[in-house]
């Protein structure tokens, strides 16, 4: 083997080598979960299950029917938990409300000082909030950083409404305790949409 040949070997060995150290690509994720369609991506080479639970229903003190829709990503280690409801009736989804929806769920975690922060989520306004806890001592001057948890609320049909205030009859709120990076992709693709609006859409396009 001459040296040219050579060369080519050993850069073809060294390709190989990098394809097998590549992280795995992102495993895309969509059905259905009750009447909407919902898509994401989980950026993660750890094992994962999808799980979409039974229907439940009830009443807000409002009086507003609803009925949720609940969906678990179970990884070995760390979850997300969706949770869509659909009500009865438009609900005020501005970012107060988001933010309240956030502090609320981060705090009955065990949170005593979550970060808020304004997103867009599915190309709607949202809140997304976090906080750490303590870190684990493990003796001898080790320590372990302890588990981030992750919660976000937005709405993926609201709008203004003819008042001005943001309103939607569906909530989407999400809970995780996988590392910001995995859980931050699944933010950002998120999507969840309504069957009967997308073959409305269809339609259209087919005109």
């Amino acid at each position: 083997m001459n040296s040219a040949e050579s060369a080519i070997a050993a850069v073809s060995i060294l390709f190989m080598m990098l394809l097998l150290a590549a992280p795995a690509l992102a495993g895309h994720e969509a059905g259905t979960v009750g009447p909407y369609i919902v898509s994401f991506d989980m950026n993660t080479t750890q094992e994962y299950k999808v799980i979409v639970e039974a229907a439940t229903s009830g009443r807000t003190s409002l009086g507003v029917d609803y009925t949720r829709y609940n969906l678990t990503v179970d990884g070995t280690n760390y979850f997300v938990y969706l949770v869509l409801t659909k009500y009865s009736e438009p609900m005020v989804a501005n970012e107060t409300a988001n933010a309240y929806v956030v502090l609320n769920a981060l705090q009955n975690a065990g949170a005593d000082k979550p970060k808020l922060y304004k997103v867009a989520i599915d190309g709607q306004p949202g809140i997304v909030g976090n906080f750490r806890f303590e870190n684990l001592y493990l003796g001898k001057g080790a320590s372990q950083q302890g588990d981030l948890v992750v919660a976000a609320c937005y709405s993926p049909d609201g709008k203004v409404s003819d008042d001005g205030v943001y309103r939607g009859e569906t909530d989407c709120r999400v809970m995780s305790t996988y590392p910001w990076e995995i859980i931050r992709d699944f933010l950002n693709s998120l999507h969840v949409e309504s069957p009967s609006v997308a073959g409305t859409q269809n339609s259209s396009s087919s005109e």
